[in-house]
């Protein structure tokens, strides 16, 4: 090899070399879900409502609490936004995934079309909600009874 080609490689070495590549965390948007998302179901007449819009509790898990009389009868729900957009859509991912019992979790569809969720209520009171996106392909549902708020709690939420 002659002494120019020789020079040429050490200086492209030399120059990769002095190349470096910082290395930066990935960058993930994290979608906020509370300002578009609500619980819909037949208890809304399908339709959003304020009070049913989710809130974030942490992370990318969002509840709703709604109120629901124990007649026997399942309640159908989904978690939606207005529109009932791809994505925004969640039903459930599985027939076995249809019936929401309290203390077990269920995988959600988030690009269903008719696939609500049923939960039929033991007794009268507030039930929350929650869906967990932590797994944006397999978002898990379920559902528990609220804590009942003594007097202070509801004139005082903060207290």
């Amino acid at each position: 090899m002659n002494t120019f080609a020789k020079c040429l490689v050490v200086a492209g070495a030399a120059v990769l070399a002095s190349c470096s590549i910082t290395p930066y965390p990935e960058q993930v948007k994290v979608d906020d879900r509370s300002q578009y998302l609500y619980l819909r179901g037949n208890f809304t007449w399908w339709d959003i409502e304020e009070h049913a819009k989710v809130e974030r509790v942490e992370g990318q898990v969002y509840k709703a609490k709604v109120e629901l009389i124990a007649d026997g009868q399942p309640y159908e729900f989904k978690f939606a936004d207005e529109n009932w957009s791809l994505g925004a859509n969640c039903g459930y991912y599985d027939k076995a995934d249809q019936q929401v019992v309290i203390g077990q979790k269920s995988n959600a569809n988030c690009n269903a079309k008719f696939e609500p969720f049923k939960f039929t209520p033991k007794v009268t009171a507030q039930y929350n909600f929650f869906i967990d996106f932590s797994d944006v392909n397999l978002p898990k549902v379920w559902v528990e009874k609220a804590p009942e708020e003594n007097l202070i709690q509801q004139l005082v939420p903060d207290f």
